[in-house]
């Protein structure tokens, strides 16, 4: 019987352990901020006036989800896809702007060292020679 008794603590040690070294991980891939946006922008599915927001992201697993609070009340957006890159980068929001109208393309979230990127509809080339060539524009997010 002490056999399988010190057994069992020896699984049991093992699985806390193991919860433990875990814990800061998912803990840190929790993060929050601001920003301001200067004119209207479509993120993912929606369109945000300009204006101050904040946001929440409380965890790195996929799917991300951010939970946006603005003028309009609060959203929630999906990444794409997200990638950790260690950089020395402030926290910015990356919104390209053609045709007219702004989309954002990337947010970086500098503490966490996690880039979260959104889909930005394609134009056809002609439309885009046309038109004029896109831009991009970073928005500096202050992290809480």
């Amino acid at each position: 019987m002490t056999s399988f008794q010190n057994r069992m603590l020896t699984i049991a040690a093992v699985a806390l352990a193991a919860i433990s070294a875990s814990a800061p991980r998912a803990a840190a891939q929790a993060a929050a901020g601001s920003f301001t946006l200067p004119s209207e922008v479509r993120w993912q599915a929606s369109t945000l006036p300009a204006g101050d927001y904040t946001f929440r992201m409380d965890s790195g697993a996929s799917p991300i989800r951010i939970t946006l609070n603005g003028p309009n009340g609060y959203e929630f957006i999906f990444a794409m896809v997200a990638d950790n890159s260690v950089s020395g980068e402030h926290s910015s929001l990356t919104i390209e702007h053609r045709d007219g109208s702004s989309f954002v393309r990337e947010l970086f979230l500098a503490p966490i060292g996690l880039r979260l990127k959104y889909h930005v509809p394609n134009s056809p080339k002609e439309a885009e020679l046309a038109r004029g060539p896109v831009t991009t524009e970073q928005i500096l997010v202050a992290m809480k």
